[in-house]
């Protein structure tokens, strides 16, 4: 066993391997982590893996009845061969194929989400469905996948492909409560959007998340008010993110 002492924003890596513990904070003998792996490595707490919780899921699942537990067994089957069924299609330089695929796994895990039965409990700071989020991203995965999370969280989410789908919705539909924008994207990119938000009377108070590879200097950008609210790099930290939109929503 290897023991080391570190402080907030430290990290710990496994070059080999691929792994890079983030040590996020550490305050009042807690200590909060983030692990960056390969897709292909399982990680998972160990009270989720313990005997006692595996019988526990176990025995909630046979109170359920018969066609319930069938059904939801139908659609863990579809998840999981479409999951490989998409990695396949991605190696093989299938696009269209892997959207196609990747659309079905979506709506399977949103039925699932939607089953009564499965009864999950609301996580501790979900907003209220009137919170609102507009996702401006030209990649369709990162797009939806993204979009799934928050919905997931309680949010209310809409998405546009580039800036001048958004520009199109914001002038026809209310105001987000935010707003998550990427940076390079066809005909209005993020920067040139930025810059129309913060001139527009009616939206020019709400708050701009960037989602980018990039940084505010590269785009000419101004971080605040006047430009872009937070910046969030890729690859994205979705908790970092999830915190922010829970404290914009909480204040």
């Amino acid at each position: 066993m290897l023991v080391l002492t570190r402080r907030s924003n430290d990290k710990l890596s496994f070059p080999e391997v691929g792994i890079t513990v983030h040590f996020v904070r550490v305050q009042s003998g807690q200590v909060k982590v983030g692990i960056d792996a390969p897709c292909d490595i399982t990680i998972v707490r160990d009270e989720i893996c313990s005997p006692e919780a595996s019988q526990l899921a176990k025995r909630q699942l046979l109170r359920l009845p018969r066609s319930v537990r069938h059904g939801i067994r139908n659609e863990l089957h579809q998840i999981s061969i479409g999951l490989h069924l998409y990695r396949e299609l991605t190696a093989a330089g299938l696009s269209q194929e892997a959207n196609e695929t990747f659309a079905t796994i979506q709506e399977a895990l949103s039925r699932l989400d939607e089953n009564q039965a499965l009864c999950r409990p609301k996580h501790a700071t979900a907003c209220s469905p009137s919170c609102s989020v507009l996702i401006v991203e030209d990649e369709e995965n990162e797009r939806e996948m993204l979009a799934s999370l928050l919905r997931m969280r309680g949010y209310q989410v809409t998405t546009r492909a580039d800036g001048q789908e958004a520009l199109d919705y914001l002038a026809e539909h209310p105001k987000p409560q935010a707003i998550l924008v990427d940076m390079k994207m066809p005909r209005c990119d993020g920067p040139e959007l930025v810059r129309q938000l913060r001139t527009q009377r009616q939206i020019e108070s709400v708050p701009v998340f960037a989602v980018s590879g990039t940084s505010p200097k590269e785009n000419g950008l101004a971080t605040g008010p006047e430009g872009v609210n937070r910046w969030f790099p890729k690859p994205l930290n979705p908790e970092y993110l999830l915190e922010a939109l829970d404290a914009l929503v909480s204040s």
